[in-house]
C-alpha cells in the first residue's frame, strides 16, 4: 500500500543539496500507485511537485503540499533488424540509461551523456546537448493524466517538440506525469561530432574513427570540465537556452 509521509527532508533529493521539507511526500515505484494516490480527492486538489532527479530547481522554502518522487525503474530493449527499441522507467537516472545503451552499442544517445536528471523528465523540455536532442531518439512515452486517472501513450508528434519545449511545458503543463519513455536507437551508428569541442577533443586524443563509446567519453569529459560534480558543489546542471 502506498505510504504518504509527512515533513520529509528534500536535501538529498535536489542537486543543490539545499535543506527544505515537504509537508507530504509520496514515492512512486509502480504505475498503479499513481492510480491509488489520485483516487483520493485530497491529492487531486492539493498543490504538488513532481520530483525526478532534483536538478534544474532551487528549493527556496519548504513545500506546503505533496511532493511526488518518481522512482519507477527498469530498462528493457528489443532489437528489430538494425533498430533497437529501449524502454525505461521514468525514475531511471538519465545517464544510467545512456551508459546502458552505449555499453551495448545502441547508438543515438551518446552525445547526451552526463546530462543530470531522470528519464521521465527528458521529454518535458526535449533535453539536448552537443548537436543532438531527445526528439532525435524519442519514440513514445507513457503518462498518467491526473484529472481522469487514465494512462495515455504519446507519440513524437503528440509531444510537439521544439527547442527545449514540448506539449508538457505548454498546453498540458502539470496535467500528466510521465511514467516511462521508449526510444528508437540504431545498431548502425551515425557518429555526430559536428559540435566543435567534440572534434577537438577527439583529435587531441588521436582518435580519427570514433566509436559511440569514444563520443560518450569525450562528451562526459567536456561536461565535467565545465560543471562541478553536484555531489561536491551543489548546482542545477546545464539548464540554459541558447539565444536565437
Amino acid at each position: 500500500m502506498l505510504q504518504i509521509q509527512e515533513n520529509v527532508s528534500l536535501k538529498n533529493l535536489n542537486t543543490f543539496g539545499i535543506e527544505a521539507h515537504a509537508r507530504y511526500f509520496a514515492e512512486i515505484s509502480h504505475e498503479d500507485e499513481l492510480t491509488e494516490l489520485f483516487a483520493d480527492p485530497q491529492w487531486k486538489q492539493s498543490s504538488r511537485l513532481v520530483l525526478g532527479g532534483g536538478s534544474n530547481m532551487l528549493m527556496v522554502a519548504d513545500f506546503d503540499g505533496l511532493v511526488i518522487r518518481m522512482n519507477i525503474r527498469g530498462i528493457e530493449h528489443r532489437i528489430n533488424h538494425d533498430e533497437v527499441f529501449v524502454e525505461a522507467g521514468g525514475g531511471e537516472v538519465w545517464n544510467d540509461l545512456v551508459n546502458f545503451c552505449v555499453d551495448r552499442d545502441f547508438a543515438g544517445m551518446e552525445n547526451l551523456s552526463l546530462i543530470p536528471g531522470s528519464v521521465g523528465a527528458s521529454p518535458i523540455q526535449n533535453i539536448g546537448a552537443y548537436g543532438v536532442e531527445l526528439k532525435d531518439v524519442f519514440y513514445s512515452c507513457h503518462a498518467f493524466e491526473i484529472t481522469s486517472g487514465a494512462f495515455k501513450t504519446f507519440t513524437k508528434e503528440d509531444c510537439r517538440f521544439g527547442y527545449r519545449e514540448s506539449v508538457f511545458k505548454s498546453e498540458l503543463k502539470e496535467q500528466y506525469i510521465i511514467t516511462s519513455v521508449k526510444y528508437r536507437l540504431s545498431l548502425n551508428p551515425n557518429i555526430n561530432i559536428t559540435y566543435g569541442a567534440i572534434g577537438q577533443e577527439l583529435a587531441a586524443r588521436g582518435i580519427t574513427e570514433p566509436t559511440i563509446k569514444d563520443v560518450s567519453q569525450v562528451v562526459s569529459h567536456i561536461r565535467v570540465s565545465k560543471l562541478p560534480d553536484p555531489s561536491t558543489i551543489g548546482n542545477a546542471g546545464s539548464f540554459f537556452k541558447n539565444p536565437v
